[in-house]
């Protein structure tokens, strides 16, 4: 292709991006996004702009309001003294979409689903659940009889969003509708899908008779999510009245935000961590002593002034703040020398090799730590090559081992308040596959650990299987533990009822927002 073609070519691409400002109009709520949403199959995706889509277009048993799990779809529940039986009453006025029931036929058809696919949000019920474990014993009531014991499943049920089986079943093809319901929603949820062009923007439009009903004074007409991945980009929008909601403007510019009595910042600690995942199979990072030289090349303390956002290093595989933590481990510090002393212990003791280093394009958070990493390896005589990517094509490195990167920049956030629901995903290798476990590590005393703590009920038992079972990972190093990232997010005045809440830190539940004076 010519120049010339090439130019005329992506002008014309742009005629095509309608501007931010074309987009707006009264009550429709405009939300500058880092993240694609690549997939809203509830059996399928999974990550922080996925589940805002998967919030909003569908209804689960359960939902995060603030701190609290709060029922949704369910009425009442009863469980057995063993948590093996988990009965559920459900409301009887939901209504799907196109205004069938929602009942527990359907929320049976919905967590067969995704047990069947076997994607990555599955991994809560591996182990605890079959194609046997959900049945309808009445129109409204829904059982499920687990195959062990498990004591956080309610903790797990605000992610088994509710799928029209009609709609399902009439899209099957041949991937049991995943084709289809990655790009269409088949929902119950507060917003229907208007627009939907990926890496440009998602249109939600609001049901008006929504069944539950909208928790404020007042309710949005909808929100276009719109796809800004770089942070200066988002503040200026925001700044100029051009959206209303920037979820990762850099915190160097918090100033510019706090400093204008029409814009909120909100700041917040929590459990959204970072970690560099190695490929434990890889060709050099399935070398223990070389995973290990990496992780002590690490400048950590470098970072924490490099970034533009509060951070805190990780002291090991959990953070200090989440259930489960175990204190004392011994983990890599910033130590060129120790780093030589392991590279020393490797099939390339002098170096003279190249990692690939993978991060989300356009992303400072994760292109930092990256060139930090640069420095520190270019000591050991170790090229750190770094590779952009998009979300959606970084997720499918990690689909399997020969795609999988030397080391990947991954943020994850543990579901709910269980050390299950941060340790199972990301060590145990039945879950290979998933961004989270892009490390794909490997131990079979660690596999018998976490499916063995995830089933029995005493807490102290509990936390002395979870303890070895992170003592072991800290040994093996299959990652880099980085650090937790306060969320911050912000947001225009104008928009009323955002309470935070640490189980989705850097985005919002916009059933529950609505707009004065915008």
């Amino acid at each position: 292709m010519s120049k010339r073609m090439l130019v005329i070519g992506l002008l014309l691409g742009l005629l095509l991006i309608p501007s931010v400002t074309s987009l707006a109009q009264d009550d429709i709520l405009l939300y500058g996004g880092n993240q694609d949403i690549e997939n809203i199959d509830p059996a399928t995706g999974e990550n922080y702009s996925i589940n805002a889509a998967l919030r909003s277009l569908y209804d689960a048993l359960y939902i995060y309001r603030g701190s609290d799990t709060i029922p949704h779809l369910v009425d009442s529940y009863e469980v057995n003294d063993d948590a093996t039986v988990w009965t559920f009453h459900l409301k009887d006025n939901a209504v799907f979409h196109d205004g069938s029931s929602v009942n527990a036929d359907a929320v049976v058809y919905s967590f067969n689903r995704i047990l069947a696919i076997s994607g990555p949000p599955s991994w809560r019920w591996a182990t605890i659940a079959d194609e046997n474990t959900a049945a309808a014993v009445d129109e409204f009531t829904v059982q499920f009889t687990l195959t062990q014991p498990y004591a956080p499943f309610i903790g797990t049920l605000p992610q088994l969003f509710v799928v029209n089986p009609a709609i399902v079943e009439a899209n099957l093809g041949d991937d049991m509708g995943q084709s289809y319901l990655k790009e269409n929603a088949a929902g119950s949820g507060p917003f229907t899908q208007g627009r939907w062009e990926i890496g440009n923007l998602y249109e939600f439009i609001a049901v008006d008779d929504y069944w539950a009903g909208w928790t404020g004074d007042d309710h949005l007409d909808g929100f276009v999510w719109v796809i800004q991945r770089d942070a200066s980009t988002q503040l200026n929008s925001l700044l100029a009245g051009e959206t209303h909601i920037a979820d990762t403007v850099a915190a160097s510019d918090k100033e510019k935000i706090v400093g204008s009595e029409d814009y909120v910042w909100e700041e917040h600690g929590g459990f959204f961590t970072n970690t560099l995942k190695m490929n434990n199979t890889g060709e050099y990072t399935s070398d223990i002593n070389l995973r290990k030289a990496v992780a002590h090349a690490m400048n950590y303390e470098a970072m924490v002034e490099a970034q533009d956002v509060k951070i805190t290093i990780l002291p090991g595989p959990t953070p200090a703040n989440f259930v489960g933590y175990v204190d004392g481990l011994d983990y890599p510090k910033y130590d060129l020398d120790k780093a030589r002393e392991y590279l020393a212990m490797t099939p390339w003791p002098d170096g003279g090799i190249t990692l690939d280093y993978v991060y989300v394009t356009d992303f400072p958070r994760e292109e930092i730590p990256g060139l930090i990493l640069l420095e520190g390896l270019a000591q050991l005589n170790i090229e750190l090559n770094m590779i952009p990517m998009l979300w959606p094509d970084m997720t499918a490195s990690c689909g399997s081992q020969e795609t999988g990167p030397d080391i990947i920049n991954i943020y994850t956030l543990p579901p709910f308040l269980d050390p299950d629901a941060h340790l199972y995903n990301q060590y145990h290798s039945g879950q290979w596959g998933s961004f989270n476990s892009c490390s794909f590590y490997q131990n079979d005393r660690v596999n018998e650990l976490l499916d063995t703590a995830r089933v029995i009920g005493d807490a102290a038992e509990r936390a002395a299987l979870y303890t070895e079972a992170q003592e072991i990972i800290a040994a093996e190093q299959p990652s880099v533990w980085m650090y937790t990232e306060d969320s911050s997010i912000s947001i225009n005045n104008c928009v009323k009822g955002f309470v935070y809440s640490p189980m989705y830190p850097i985005t919002v539940l916009f059933q529950d927002l609505w707009m004065e004076g915008c």
